[in-house]
């Protein structure tokens, strides 16, 4: 059931939904100042953490980080493109900063809220699919932040600050993440537990790319 909200505060959720089905991303503090006419931005943050609190929106901390709860938005999740993650060797820096907005059918994936998307870059997970759909360079694979991981699944680990996609594997005393490609050069990464490594997420989905 839906918690109540003042006047101002449906104005500001009316406002961001308007901003979204316009433009596919949130704006910035400045701009929705200055569509909602708000004398200071602290006063725009107070209507934002009145939001978050009830459930309608969550934000990340980052410029244009605010994201309809799917509670509001009924039919679609708004998933924010959080940058790249090598299907290969960690050469890419892992980045965190918000590039785009993914908007996906609720029934496409699990009610979560801590999910967001990656482009891949490269080719050693092109043999591996996940509900039928390859994980190809260019496409975008949806990981569940910090979800509970067993052999077999396939992560997004940062290894020296480069996100890479791999499948799992653990040992006694170490993890090994392994390739899943046609192209013989990939090889698996062999981590230590001292390694400067950690696993990021679960990836729960793979969308195709059109531009692919």
């Amino acid at each position: 059931m839906a918690k109540f909200l003042t006047p101002k505060q449906k104005r500001v959720l009316e406002t961001l939904s308007n901003y979204f089905a316009e433009y596919d991303i949130a704006p910035t503090l400045t701009e929705l100042q200055d569509l909602l006419d708000i004398k200071t931005k602290r006063g725009v943050v107070k209507h934002l953490e009145a939001l978050e609190k009830k459930g309608y929106i969550y934000r990340n901390g980052k410029s244009r980080g605010i994201f309809l709860d799917s509670g509001f938005s009924s039919e679609m999740y708004d998933i924010p493109i959080l940058g790249y993650a090598n299907a290969g060797q960690p050469l890419v820096v892992a980045e965190e900063d918000v590039i785009g907005v993914i908007k996906v059918d609720k029934d496409m994936l699990p009610k979560k809220k801590d999910l967001f998307a990656l482009m891949v870059k490269g080719d050693s997970m092109n043999m591996r699919t996940i509900n039928k759909v390859p994980i190809l360079n260019h496409n975008y694979v949806i990981v569940e932040k910090n979800g509970s991981v067993s052999d077999g699944d396939v992560v997004l680990a940062v290894v020296d600050n480069a996100a890479t996609i791999k499948t799992l594997k653990r040992s006694d005393n170490s993890i090994i993440l392994y390739p899943e490609s046609t192209n013989p050069i990939h090889a698996p990464i062999y981590l230590r537990s001292s390694t400067e490594a950690f696993i990021n997420g679960k990836v729960i989905a793979v969308l195709e790319n059109p531009n692919n």
